[in-house]
């Protein structure tokens, strides 16, 4: 497991971890049980630097703290890939194109639209949540947000398929063991649940329905997923885990 810590670490973080991992592919497949486990520990992390800014501005300040803390830590990792997934699916072009609208670094209408639209949504749904629980429970949820983007993630590589045909960041997850996909949920719904409850565990369970939608889309419209409809889908699961909260905090909380 240590192992797979500083891969994840070196792969999905700007922190450096200066540690050779022999074999890195394949130690990627055989430790998915561990993403979501990784997942929380980014952010344990983050959630002790949102609880360091509670101390020191109101509630909601905070949270767009625990936001730009993210972007900082992560380096935008997904971010990219929902920007680029954006301008590609957006362009109204044959499948073909779309691909290679994704793979160009360049950022597009859609996709700059795509980064305003999901910021503007979590910050405003942690601005709804945030006077609604105690603040140990708010904490939690932000620890609990940044391990929604692996959760997510995860499930996709149940039998996923690569749309591609050489070497890329989606094929690294090509032949994943369903044991191991099946481990990490089961870490996250123990989180969620001890943090956030029934309301948390509904929230998380309309992120895996809306996976299981969003595979067939992409099967169906690109034949498979490339490394950004994988990483786009991350930031969505935040953003679908949020959303469906903050309507039931009213209601259940």
């Amino acid at each position: 497991m240590g192992q797979a810590m500083i891969l994840f670490t070196q792969f999905f973080t700007r922190i450096s971890v200066p540690i050779e991992i022999p074999d890195a592919t394949n130690k990627f497949k055989q430790n998915i049980q561990y993403f979501t486990f990784f997942g929380f520990l980014v952010g344990c992390v983050e959630a002790a630097i949102f609880w360091v800014f509670t101390l020191i501005f109101p509630l909601w300040f905070a949270w767009i703290l625990y936001w730009i803390t993210d972007g900082l830590i992560t380096g935008g990792f997904h971010l990219d890939a929902l920007a680029d997934t954006a301008d590609g699916l957006y362009s109204s072009r044959a499948p073909e194109k779309m691909r290679a609208i994704m793979k160009d670094s360049r950022l597009g209408t859609m996709g700059s639209l795509g980064l305003l639209y999901f910021y503007l949504i979590v910050i405003s749904c942690g601005i709804i949540i945030a006077p609604q629980l105690p603040l140990w429970q708010l904490v939690g949820l932000t620890a609990v947000t940044t391990m929604m983007a692996k959760t997510g993630i995860a499930v996709l590589f149940y039998k996923m398929v690569y749309n591609g045909s050489g070497p890329s960041l989606s094929s690294l997850w090509v032949g994943v063991t369903t044991w191991r996909i099946i481990v990490a949920q089961i870490f996250s719904i123990i989180v969620i649940g001890a943090i956030l409850q029934i309301p948390g565990l509904i929230a998380y369970a309309v992120v895996m329905v809306l996976a299981y939608f969003y595979r067939r889309f992409h099967i169906h419209l690109l034949h498979g997923f490339s490394g950004d409809t994988i990483g786009a889908y991350g930031d969505l699961s935040q953003v679908i885990f949020l959303l469906v909260y903050a309507g039931l905090a009213g209601v259940m909380l």
